[in-house]
């Protein structure tokens, strides 16, 4: 017997995870009651949640969870994040009829081409899971997808929830610190400018970096070793994964946010949340010169484009941006007054309510 509105089964998210925040919030303000299974620290967990903790472990485990939970959930509605979720969740209709909702946040096939692990026989399995679970979210009852373009393209019911900012997780608009400090808030990988943004602060001596997000497991040793041997590294603090709250305070008092991505086949198509989160709190963006960035970027002129052909381009035009700033404040105000003349468009734009309409309408007894 159904004793939750909504059931999340996001085994494979931490629970500091932004949009999963945002998605509880969003539930939690139209009054719905939520059980939630994914791993984290139950400090996270919003008031009112009823937590179940799911052990983290590898790619395997992850997807034995999540066969197990629609098992174990108890509410009227399933809603999953995770594409191995959509696959289990799917499965287990053909038994237990329940509606339920798959979140897409990426399109699966073109983020395989972002992993590092996927080569050869890895890649396949890949490809194959990223298929089926394509399919399995089209045959949700709704399927909410992050951007326009991204699969499913067709659907039982297809919404459009972007990853806007919300302003329930964002900090007042604050002027710069004293000391120059740039920002960044997102996975942490090679992929996501890592390594462009630790060369950057080496060339930009006058400058610290916050840097918030889980670091990738491809990238930690290499990371251990640039902060014992880097010259930069006492101006470079990791803070781990936090939960949005946590994560964007950092962004008061901050001068810009950077947003290094690499050219993958995804990014070419992608909007980098981060970049609307940094214009939310008028923060001035260097982002590298993919489409979609550009043309915000160039529209608004609140921050600059650089190049990503290789990291010591992305991070030289970088650090010279950055240290034009430091020598000449009149310059950067200028920047940060046309960014912060962006707040209120960037803060308007959130819609994750419509997640919370369509779950309680699931809810709802047939007739």
């Amino acid at each position: 017997m159904a004793k939750y509105d909504v059931s999340i089964l996001a085994a494979g998210r931490d629970v500091s995870n932004a949009r999963l925040q945002r998605v509880m919030a969003s539930l939690a303000s139209q009054g719905l009651t939520i059980e939630l299974f994914c791993f984290g620290n139950k400090v996270d967990v919003p008031a009112g949640v009823v937590f179940h903790t799911v052990a983290k472990g590898s790619r395997f485990s992850r997807v034995t969870n999540a066969f197990v939970l629609p098992w174990r959930a108890r509410g009227k509605v399933l809603f999953t994040p995770d594409p191995e979720g959509a696959i289990a969740i799917w499965a287990s209709t053909f038994i237990r009829k329940r509606p339920w909702i798959a979140d897409v946040r990426e399109d699966y096939r073109l983020l395989i081409e972002d992993r590092k692990w996927a080569r050869g026989a890895q890649k396949l399995v890949g490809i194959f899971l990223a298929k089926l679970a394509l399919f399995a979210t089209s045959r949700a009852d709704v399927t909410v997808v992050v951007d326009d373009w991204v699969r499913p393209l067709e659907a039982n019911r297809r919404l459009v929830v972007t990853n806007a900012p919300d302003v329930r997780f964002l900090p007042d608009v604050h002027d710069p610190d004293q000391i120059p400090r740039a920002i960044y808030i997102g996975d942490v990988r090679s992929s996501r400018g890592l390594w462009s943004m630790l060369r950057t602060i080496e060339l930009a001596p006058d400058w610290e970096l916050d840097v918030v997000g889980k670091i990738s497991s491809e990238d930690i040793s290499k990371v251990v070793a640039w902060k014992e041997f880097s010259p930069a590294s006492p101006r470079v603090r990791f803070h781990g994964t936090l939960k949005p709250i946590d994560s964007w305070k950092f962004a008061s008092g901050a001068w810009v946010g950077l947003s290094l991505l690499e050219d993958t086949p995804a990014f070419q198509r992608a909007w980098p949340t981060k970049i609307g989160e940094y214009l939310a709190c008028g923060l001035p963006v260097i982002t590298t010169d993919l489409p979609r960035p550009r043309e915000v970027i160039v529209s608004t002129r609140a921050g600059a484009t650089v190049d990503f052909t290789t990291t010591e381009l992305t991070a030289g035009q970088s650090a010279g941006i950055l240290n034009s700033w430091a020598e000449n404040p009149d310059k950067y105000r200028q920047v940060r007054d046309r960014a912060q003349a962006q707040v209120e468009f960037w803060r308007s734009g959130a819609r994750y309510d419509l997640i919370a309409k369509a779950v309680a309408e699931l809810g709802q007894p047939k007739r």
